[in-house]
């Protein structure tokens, strides 16, 4: 069911209330799918690397510290990063290739522009890293890679999936206490669901806003509700516009009522 209650086809209510939240998820699933696919590149070459790397002489051709970013409170400052850049190019091999890759510190102030440093390389695949880093670290961040995007993809994978298997279900039953009273239900009127996993998973759904109980005054105050029903539903008791139904009400709370779909309300209309 439904919670928030708007007009039936209100584009901003749409957005604000129900596929806001859906989009989130889907782009929390996109965002952890590339991490996962950059993590597993970066295992595999590391992989690769290790298993077949040769050790070869590089000239470093630049090396800086990359730069911070001036905050809005702070015009006249920023904060550099503690990263620490080094661009070599490989002179082992006749197709001297360059890399840029993040240095260990100590490396990178004892080197200086045009200075040899030792680089792992495999000339059949085109990579290439210091061999300043030990033999895991390469792999040890692609599978932190992996597994940071992984936990995203299924979390998003779990939230989308869980809302899908709600939206092929019925629509919730509910059954009225034994002291419940008689009363009624007018169907206001009726639309497609906001909800965007029962439009895509449960397209024939409709969404009808009725009120229960007396709008008038007396024992029980209306109240309205948005309540799911199916294609069969409203074929089978005949739903629409201004019908009335019957309806058991709480006594101790006039907001706690079912709707009994079965029952056209013919002595309360």
């Amino acid at each position: 069911m439904i919670q928030e209650i708007h007009r039936p086809g209100d584009p901003v209510a749409d957005i604000l209330f129900n596929w806001l939240p859906f989009l989130g998820m889907v782009a929390l699933g996109v965002v952890g799918l590339v991490i996962t696919a950059r993590g597993y590149r970066h295992y595999l070459n590391s992989t690769y690397l290790k298993r077949a790397g040769r050790l070869g002489q590089a000239r470093v051709t630049d090396k800086w510290v990359k730069k911070g970013h001036v905050g809005r409170d702070e015009r006249n400052r920023t904060k550099p990063s503690k990263r620490h850049f080094l661009r070599f190019q490989l002179l082992d091999d006749p197709r001297a290739f360059s890399l840029k890759e993040v240095a260990p510190i100590d490396l990178w102030n004892a080197v200086e522009v045009g200075d040899m440093v030792d680089a792992l390389y495999h000339p059949q695949r085109r990579l290439m890293r210091l061999a300043a880093w030990t033999n895991y670290s390469g792999t040890n961040a692609g599978a932190a890679q992996m597994a940071i995007g992984a936990v995203m993809l299924s979390a998003a994978v779990a939230s989308v999936s869980e809302g899908a298997v709600s939206a092929l279900r019925s629509p919730e039953q509910r059954i009225a206490g034994e002291k419940w009273v008689r009363s009624k239900a007018e169907v206001l009127n009726m639309g497609k669901p906001a909800d965007p996993y029962l439009r895509m998973f449960a397209p024939g759904s409709r969404m009808i806003r009725v009120v229960f109980g007396d709008t008038h005054g007396g024992a029980f105050l209306g109240n309205e509700r948005i309540i799911h029903v199916t294609p069969a539903e409203i074929e089978t008791y005949d739903i629409d516009e201004g019908a009335i139904l019957v309806a058991w009400m709480d006594p101790e709370n006039e907001f706690n009522a079912v709707l009994d779909l079965e029952q056209r309300d013919t002595d309360l209309r």
